[in-house]
């Protein structure tokens, strides 16, 4: 991906803000959300390079936003960051990177997100066309719903 666009979902306001701040401070545009279904709709703004997601929100839980984001984007890379020890089963949706609350330092976060996305680099070609595709079938998803 060439976006330097990330995608924060957490249902703590603060958390959210300090993530972006950071990010944003590593020259990454970012876009928030607190629930996990407008999460997922920021996905339609446009590419993101990687997603950094909760592992316990309101309704959906992490684990099915990043089973939703990647049945979308599939090569999307995922940081996975939650303050709760107990074990949720994300089966072949597993993210690429796991990130403890409180962060060890702020550095830890950008950390986290340049290891997610070197992690999918080595994607096949394949797989970035059929990712691509996806996303331009998806900008263009509500441009149709407009002319109908």
């Amino acid at each position: 991906m060439t976006s330097r666009r990330v995608l924060v979902i957490d249902d703590d306001a603060e958390v959210c803000t300090l993530v972006a701040r950071t990010l944003t401070r590593a020259g990454y545009e970012v876009l928030t959300a607190q629930t996990g279904e407008d999460g997922l709709s920021l996905l339609e703004v446009g590419p993101v390079e990687c997603l950094v997601v909760d592992k316990i929100l309101p309704g959906m839980h992490g684990g099915e936003v990043i089973g939703e984001a990647r049945a979308r984007f599939p090569g999307i890379p995922v940081v996975l960051i939650s303050g709760h020890s107990e074990p949720l089963s994300f089966g072949e949706q597993r993210p690429d990177v796991t990130l403890g609350k409180p962060f060890k330092s702020l550095a830890a976060i950008e950390e986290a997100v340049s290891e997610a996305i070197a992690s999918r680099a080595g994607v096949s070609p394949v797989e970035s066309l059929k990712e691509r595709l996806t996303q331009v079938v998806a900008e263009i998803a509500p441009l149709r719903r407009k002319r109908e």
